[in-house]
């Protein structure tokens, strides 16, 4: 959550000549309504079941570049889904950045109550374990330049890829 997933993506999607798929953006335009709305009206569990079902989706793309929610890779079966499709970046970003991206930002559910830095760490430790396993590559986005960083992303996919 705000490690530059987005940004990061659409400008390495132009510089491969790839398209960019976001599951969150895929999400709201199935459901009509926004991200918030759904963890609103279904909670996690329900938003969880919708990125599951966009992800089987779009398993079968090729030459894409995929944007996905950082809690995607939750479920196992993701996981599985995910790193079948391709190489697998993870983004970091130190807690004082992702807290300076986020903190005022009200699309982010699961952040969107109390302590910002708090929450953001308590993710960080459930989650970071599972994002080192299924990545190919971790890149800190701290020096926030998405050409050079989309470079080096390029770099290793080749590398990979060769």
């Amino acid at each position: 959550m705000g490690s530059g997933k987005t940004s990061i993506g659409k400008k390495l999607s132009k510089m491969m000549k790839f398209n960019f798929i976001d599951t969150d953006h895929l999400i709201e335009e199935k459901t009509g309504v926004d991200i918030p709305t759904i963890f609103e009206h279904e909670g996690e569990s329900g938003f969880r079941k919708r990125e599951n079902k966009i992800l089987e989706d779009i398993s079968n793309i090729e030459n894409s570049v995929l944007g996905t929610g950082g809690g995607i890779i939750i479920l196992e079966e993701n996981r599985k889904i995910i790193k079948n499709m391709g190489f697998i970046v993870y983004l970091t970003a130190s807690i004082k950045e992702l807290v300076y991206r986020t903190e005022q930002d009200r699309n982010r559910p699961l952040i969107k109550d109390g302590d910002t830095k708090k929450k953001i760490e308590e993710i960080l430790k459930e989650r970071e374990k599972i994002y080192e396993n299924i990545s190919n590559i971790k890149i800190s986005t701290d020096n926030y330049d998405t050409v050079k960083l989309s470079k080096i992303i390029i770099k290793n996919y080749e590398k990979n890829n060769s």
